[in-house]
């Protein structure tokens, strides 16, 4: 075991003191008890660094010790075999050296201070000792990558937790709960009659509500037990006799919350919903537990059964709700964005049905395409909408004038939705994205074969295309043009690569996270500077490949497969792309409402697990855009 007794002769006892709650906020000394983490600092010795000095380098043999920054920070450069470095940096509370010590091998990077900087030294020889004392460190070592990500994970659940139940009860009215009219009699129907009513409905309350709307009472089965079987009354009576007259109501703007707190207060399972001084609703505790426990099937049968835009518009605020709700469960980035694409192209499919219908339109001469990240099965929270339409060849003119139309109710309706109308209008109702198969398969040979830099940046879009609703088999027609006429053109691959090359990696030359100040708030764009490259990077090699899949894990993992690369890669680049989609997640969640961008998130909210797992997943971010660049760019 590590020698608790003697601490090193170079680290006071006032410095353990001061320094055991400085590094229980950081990982893994956070995931430790207090006595290891005294432990650890006692058998360290602490080095001063002036600004500027190599504190390691891969010339200087194999590290006798774990560096620990305590004060100050410190930038690495590592030289890749293509000729190019990678830079970082370290800020106190990091470690490294990490993979040289655990591998007996000279570091790979020069570690440099950027100014004064003081650095803990943990001794190699006490690791294994040290390592029975506290397992956590260990595993935080042998997979520090992981370790972290899934630290921030935790971390960002919590807060989508918080999130959720902001939401779900203070934002959400109870109007949003109120789907149908409520069952209700006038003051002088006879009780005989209310049951008869309550047994064809097959519901244990109705409301009694005079000719004006105005609420009365209300007859449930504790008043039917109470007031009418054990006072043994007589059913031809009027329902007036034997009502609540003194009920709680509460108004439509009211919230989820408070509809909560009354019932539990007031030991009722019933409320009444008024607006302008009407009855427009009946709202039990099913109905509240119910909100709060949506799920794939019952707001799939709620879309299912949809028959007009109003109700496909709740359907589309409940899946947002819904997301919500999986996010403060845990669920992943990647398995969110994939169940909210399902539940969106069922929405989407049953408008273009019930649009369709509306104008006598045959589903098998035409093709609603699915475009980017909702043809990625990787729509978020805030998204807008991005979408085509195949027709038949033999589509007339004239019939082409009628499915422009049918394209623009479709946009609208998805509008109504909470899907705005894409400001590049990318959208089927666009003569550009409504075209018959043997133009839309002439459109990408032009891109492919002969397509400027600007032209591929315009339609890079379209290559994730997925068919969604209508005649599958006039997509599949163009897929397999593009994916044949791709993978044969080595100029349109290293077009596409040129353009990867234009992503702004976040990172400063040292290595710091590079934001952006906008109204007075550092800031960073998760689309545009995070999770973008990453599309691009598994859009192009799927392409250049003949790689078939749409979404982007799919891709990565398929690319894995391929001679040059490797598994271990893959669980990189698909850690890398699920972190910057929950941290765009997030980045959405707490701009709802606001008019600012949805992707853009004050880096001021960033915990520091958030921000060193930023760094590592911009770097391999990096080296993919390198990788690329190697590959294809000429």
């Amino acid at each position: 075991m590590v020698n608790q007794s003697q601490p090193s002769k170079s680290t006071s006892s006032s410095l353990v003191n001061g320094l055991v709650e400085q590094l229980m906020t950081v990982m893994p000394f956070s995931e430790m008890d207090k006595e290891s983490v005294e432990i650890f600092i006692k058998n360290c010795d602490e080095q001063y660094y002036e600004p500027d000095e190599i504190i390691i380098a891969p010339n200087t043999g194999v590290p006798h010790c774990l560096y620990l920054i305590r004060q100050g920070s410190v930038s690495g450069k590592r030289d890749q075999k293509q000729g190019e470095s990678i830079y970082f940096e370290l800020d106190a509370g990091e470690m490294f050296s990490i993979g040289s010590v655990l591998t007996n091998r000279p570091v790979s990077t020069v570690y440099r201070s950027l100014g004064d900087t003081f650095c803990l030294q943990f001794p190699v020889e006490k690791l294994t000792d040290f390592g029975i004392q506290s397992p956590r460190f260990i595993d935080y070592l042998k997979g520090s990558f992981q370790t972290i990500l899934h630290k921030s994970q935790e971390d960002l659940r919590q807060h989508f937790a918080a999130k959720a139940a902001e939401t779900q009860l203070h934002q959400n009215t109870l109007e949003s709960l109120v789907t149908r009219e409520p069952v209700s009699v006038l003051p002088q129907t006879t009780l005989r009659e209310a049951l008869i009513i309550m047994d064809e409905m097959r519901i244990g309350s109705i409301l009694v509500i005079d000719e004006s709307k105005r609420l009365q009472g209300i007859l449930t089965r504790h008043d039917l037990l109470k007031r009418v079987v054990l006072a043994e009354k007589d059913l031809s009576v009027a329902i007036s006799e034997v009502m609540t007259s003194d009920i709680k109501t509460l108004e439509a703007s009211d919230t989820v919350e408070m509809a909560g707190h009354l019932m539990m207060q007031a030991s009722i399972r019933h409320l009444p919903i008024v607006k302008n001084a009407q009855v427009i609703g009946l709202i039990s505790e099913r109905d509240l537990f119910s909100f709060q426990r949506f799920s794939v099937s019952n707001i799939s049968a709620a879309i299912h059964g949809a028959k007009n835009i109003q109700a496909l518009v709740r359907a589309a605020e409940h899946i947002r709700q819904y997301s919500k709700n999986l996010l403060s469960q845990g669920v992943t980035g990647n398995r969110l964005t994939s169940l909210v694409s399902y539940l969106n192209d069922l929405l989407t499919s049953r408008l273009i049905t019930i649009t369709a219908a509306e104008f006598n339109i045959e589903a098998d001469q035409f093709c609603w395409l699915a475009l980017g990240s909702e043809g990625r099965e990787e729509q978020t929270i805030a998204t807008d909408q991005d979408n085509a339409l195949i027709l038949a060849d033999g589509v007339s003119d004239a019939a082409m004038q009628q499915y422009l139309r049918f394209a623009r109710q479709v946009n609208e309706g998805l509008d109504q939705c909470g899907f705005p109308l894409c400001k590049g209008n990318v959208m089927a109702s666009n003569p550009k994205y409504c075209r018959r198969q043997s133009d839309w398969i002439k459109r990408c040979a032009g891109w492919i074969e002969a397509g400027s830099p600007q032209d591929l940046l315009d339609a890079s879009i379209f290559f994730d295309f997925r068919a969604l609703s209508g005649n599958a088999s006039l997509a599949q027609g163009v897929s397999d043009y593009v994916s044949m006429a791709a993978a044969a053109t080595p100029r349109f691959v290293a077009l596409l690569a040129t353009n990867a090359m234009n992503w702004k990696v976040p990172l400063t030359m040292f290595g710091g996270l590079d934001t952006a100040t906008v109204d007075g708030k550092e800031v960073l764009d998760f689309k545009l500077n995070g999770t973008a490259l990453v599309v691009d990077f598994a859009r192009i090699y799927a392409l250049a490949n003949n790689i078939t899949v749409r979404n982007t894990r799919e891709r990565l993992e398929a690319i894995s497969r391929l001679p040059r690369f490797g598994q271990t890669k893959v669980e990189d680049w698909v850690s890398t792309f699920e972190f910057l989609q929950t941290m765009r997640l997030k980045a959405q969640i707490d701009s709802e409402g606001q008019n600012i961008n949805p992707n853009a998130l004050d880096t001021a909210k960033l915990s520091s697990v958030d921000k060193v797992i930023l760094k590592a997943a911009f770097n391999i971010s990096k080296t993919m855009q390198q990788r690329l660049k190697l590959d294809y760019v000429r």
